[in-house]
């Protein structure tokens, strides 16, 4: 023997040689493990990042949606500023008066917690007199009035630009002339009285440039209260969000009346130096707002439970902006401390209880994938096991131990895994970049340890000798039967808990995922699986010893092969169990939503077309009835005021809303709003009420207000369709109201109703030509708005992957029991084609060996996937999801439901018959050759 030849068997006896050439022999089923690991560490890693994505997506879109006044932190406080010049006390010099104020705000600022603090942007302000100027403006412009708000804005010139005359100074005015009348100007060309300006000094004043020109205004009038006009001006954005939190700054407002005409609304502005002083000490309320920087919440994928309890937080202190005593502050300051509010808190609960429902229901939808991939997993890891086992039966004759065995696989496992999770994992980052999270790494960790396991764990004893594994429902495993019943335990707690919550008064977590909703539907599934495989033989049994006595040999031979010899085990029932149970639950769950979400959208608008803003008179009812596909009009009114309900002594003050007779004809389908019961209509006995919010009485009689007829409470409703209502209500007919002798107030709401067939988006903008002004909203539009959202679309796309995902891996875990199983298949086969068996016949005998168990799985995993939804639906808040303000009930489209199932015997059918043409190609030659294994 030459040293070359010495120094090659050397090699090839080392760990790693003897592993090198097992994994040369047969590479495919160990690439194939390897790319099943890369394509899970991928998907544990994308999944969150793109749910995370998906989720600031929709945060921005939603604070986007809210006006400036709506999202920014506003704060206001009044005071009153003595004088319009701020000295230094120092030196006696002018300074600028908003400084402190700025300094101030900022602290506030950067006092706030991360991330709070990068997403408000640093304070702007104004403040602006608290008592308007009335005044007359020429003839010439046919405002019987004019309404002059006077503000200061230290930022006035970044954000404007002058269109004529001069920016306004800093004048020492000694107050307006007492004898003079309030609102006469000083016409236009004409020089003022120098004995007059020695008396008094008018304070310069900015005006937009359009209410100049509308109200006829030139440069040098006296606009009234000791105003002059020195310039006007045109903004430099007009859609920048700040003007939002200035009223007419960028349009001048008219007022109607209908008596006397039109008033102009006007916005003037002091000189930027000038806190608000027109001379004498004046009332002055200031205001500064924090705006929100909506890009950082996508950028930045925020925490939205943690900034809203960190917004709240901020709300609830308090904030001194300037202390008292401060030399920009007069004698007659005390300190400068607003009363900051938003309305973004309401709008991150309602995200947040997206977000938690959206990431319950991923994480239930994820199980199944996971779970199927983890079965797959370990049959990839036995078949790896199966097909070395002569060479590892061989390794172990010549001396080596069990755990040297494992310690090879397991290094075999770990040279697998570790490249293949840790290539996963980078091209998940490249595809979806963004900051890194620490358990990234460690599920990937965890991905890439799989393999090592289950092929350490494939080993099945020393020996490795081949063993008859019989189905039996006792089962011989004492540890089976400890495990099986903790699993049928908790299964039954988690559900008992999940279902009996609000009976509780326990609630979710407040952010990330419900642990117990998600946990619920995992255990419900594995118990599921127990109880069937338990089960499972006991039918196999029967059926073996029917087909006993039957002539045909196939039915019987692949019967009792799956009870004496099943290939997989009980792995690949739970794969298909997993696999058809995720794709009827993320059917019925997206069903669910999609519905609740037209249900929520027809209760928000009230009707196919809703009006609100203008009053809606009888005249305009009329106009907007005789619109082509218009089929009933109703308005309901808010009386204004509270009235007390008696029932069974029971007082209650509440709002009352009083609702146009058609509104019965507005609620008729095809609406899906949740309309008052049918006594509500009655025309005889009581007046009926509906009543909801905080109104604790559903039924009885009594009275209400003043009203001198008895009243009858006939049920309660979670709202009035189309309406926005109060905390506590009753809703009323308007004819049983007036028959009671009592006046309707205006109408600002009315509901429109088109009929089949009618096109609403064409009812809507005829409706709009009407009115002129007000708000026209559709059902349609409501809905578009839904399914264009980031987590609608996301959410599909996750069911369907999910779906998808699974379908593949069931097929994969179905092939892989049948290549298990093929050893002593072809054997057998090869026996049975010498004494005559057909192809057909080795094919069907290939399906009955995988038959029964997958129809099991089949009706198992359906099964499970019609009771997880109606468990979720009960247990998880899925308003956050539909935008409603009542959970969508469960929903069941049959043709949802059949289309899903099909497809999932479809796929299975496949996967059957692929195993079966496998099977079918036996050489015959070659399974009967006396071979090594003999």
């Amino acid at each position: 023997m030459t040293g070359r030849h010495s120094a090659r068997r050397g090699r090839g006896t080392t760990p790693a040689g003897l592993a090198w050439r097992q994994f040369a022999a047969d590479p495919w089923v160990s690439a194939a493990l390897a790319l099943l690991v890369g394509l899970v560490s991928l998907l544990v890693t994308a999944v969150p990042r793109a749910l995370e994505d998906v989720q600031a997506r929709q945060l921005a879109q939603d604070v986007s949606a809210l006006s400036a006044l709506q999202r920014d932190v506003t704060g206001a406080w009044g005071t009153t500023v003595e004088s319009p010049f701020a000295v230094d006390p120092a030196d006696g010099q002018a300074t600028d008066p908003w400084q402190p104020f700025r300094d101030g705000a900022e602290q506030v600022r950067l006092a706030q917690p991360e991330p709070l603090r990068s997403l408000l942007q640093p304070a702007q302000m104004h403040s602006y007199l608290t008592s308007d100027i009335t005044t007359v403006p020429p003839i010439e412009s046919t405002y019987y009035a004019a309404t002059v708000t006077v503000f200061a804005d230290p930022d006035l010139e970044r954000h404007v630009e002058l269109v004529e005359g001069e920016w306004p100074e800093l004048r020492a005015p000694a107050g307006p002339d007492p004898d003079a009348p309030v609102g006469r100007t000083r016409p236009a060309g004409t020089q003022p009285d120098q004995e007059e300006d020695a008396a008094r000094t008018t304070v310069p004043v900015v005006i937009l440039d359009e209410a100049a020109e509308r109200t006829h205004w030139e440069v040098g009038d006296e606009i009234g209260g000791g105003l002059e006009l020195v310039g006007t001006y045109r903004p430099v954005d007009p859609d920048d969000p700040r003007w939002q939190h200035v009223p007419n700054g960028t349009s001048m407002g008219i007022l109607a009346d209908p008596n006397r005409g039109e008033a102009a609304q006007v916005t003037a502005y002091l000189s930027p130096r000038n806190r608000g002083s027109l001379g004498p000490p004046a009332s002055v309320r200031t205001q500064l707002w924090y705006p929100v920087d909506t890009s950082a919440l996508t950028t930045d994928r925020v925490d939205t439970t943690l900034v809203r309890r960190q917004l709240t937080r901020m709300l609830a202190q308090q904030h001194v902006i300037v202390p008292a005593g401060d030399p920009s502050l007069g004698t007659l300051e005390g300190p400068q401390v607003p009363s900051f509010t938003t309305e973004l808190t309401s709008a991150l609960d309602q995200v947040a209880r997206q977000q938690r429902a959206t990431s319950s229901l991923l994480a239930v939808v994820a199980a199944g994938p996971l779970g199927v991939a983890a079965a797959v997993t370990a049959l990839g890891a036995r078949l790896v096991v199966q097909r070395r086992r002569p060479a590892l039966a061989l390794t172990l004759a010549r001396g080596a131990s069990p755990v040297q065995l494992r310690r090879l696989v397991a290094a075999e496992g770990l040279a697998l895994g570790v490249p293949a999770a840790l290539a996963g994992h980078l091209v998940a980052r490249a595809v979806l970049p963004g900051p890194g999270r620490w358990w990234e790494w460690a599920a990937t960790a965890v991905v890439a340890l799989v393999p090592a396991v289950a092929l350490a764990a494939s080993l099945e004893d020393a020996s490795l000798l081949q063993r008859r594994s019989d189905l039996s429902a006792r089962g011989r495993s004492r540890w089976r039967w400890v495990v099986e019943v903790a699993v049928l335990g908790l299964a039954a707690l988690a559900t008992w808990r999940l279902l009996d919550r609000e009976a509780r008064g326990d609630e979710a977590a407040e952010s990330g995922i419900d642990l117990l909703a998600a946990a619920a539907p995992v255990l419900l599934a594995l118990a599921a699986c127990v109880v069937a495989l338990r089960l499972y033989p006991l039918p196999l049994g029967l059926l073996t010893r029917v087909l006993r006595g039957r002539s045909s040999l196939t039915p019987f031979l692949g019967a009792a092969r799956a009870l004496r010899d099943p290939s997989g085990g009980l792995v690949p029932a739970l794969s298909v169990v997993l696999g058809t149970s995720v794709a009827l639950v993320s059917a019925v769950l997206l069903t669910t939503v999609t519905q609740g979400a037209e249900a929520a959208a027809w209760q928000g608008n009230g009707a196919s077309v809703r009006l609100t803003g203008p009053v809606v008179d009888d005249a305009l009812v009329q106009q907007i009835s005789q619109v082509d596909g218009v089929t009933a009009v109703a308005r309901v009114r808010d009386l204004g005021s509270r009235l007390d309900l008696v029932v069974d002594g029971e007082r209650q003050s509440l709002r009352l809303l009083i609702a146009d007779d058609g509104l019965e004809r507005v609620l008729a389908p095809p609406s899906q709003a949740a309309g008052p019961p049918e006594a509500f209509w009655d025309e005889e006995g009581p007046v009926p009420l509906a009543v909801g919010g905080d109104v604790s009485v559903t039924t009885g009689e009594g009275t209400l207000g003043t009203l001198r007829d008895p009243v009858r409470v006939v049920g309660a409703l979670d709202d009035v369709p189309g309406v926005q209502t109060p905390g506590s209500w009753a809703l009323v007919e308007r004819s049983r109201w007036e028959a009671a002798g009592r006046t309707t107030p205006l109408a600002r709401t009315a509901l429109v109703a088109v009929g089949e067939g009618q096109d609403p988006g064409r009812v809507a903008e005829e409706v709009r030509g009407l009115i002129g002004s007000g708000v026209v909203t559709t059902v349609q539009e409501e809905l578009d708005d839904f399914t264009s959202a980031p987590v609608t679309t996301g959410l599909t796309r996750a069911f369907v992957g999910a779906a998808l995902v699974s379908g593949l891996l069931t097929v994969l875990a179905i092939v892989v029991v049948q290549l298990m199983g093929a050893s002593a298949r072809t054997r057998l086969l090869a026996v049975l084609r010498t004494l005559g068996l057909g192809p057909r016949q080795t094919r069907a005998l290939t399906s009955w060996e995988l038959g029964p168990l997958l129809v099991t799985s089949l009706v198992v995993g359906a099964v499970l996937g019609l009771a997880v939804p109606w468990v979720l639906v009960r247990a998880v808040d899925l308003r956050g999801l539909t935008g409603g303000g009542a959970q969508p009930a469960l929903s069941l489209d049959p043709v949802t439901v059949g289309g899903v199932l099909l497809t999932v015997v479809l796929t299975v059918v496949l996967a059957v018959s692929v195993s079966a043409w496998l099977a079918g190609r036996t050489n015959l030659a070659q399974s009967l050759r006396v071979g090594e294994e003999r």
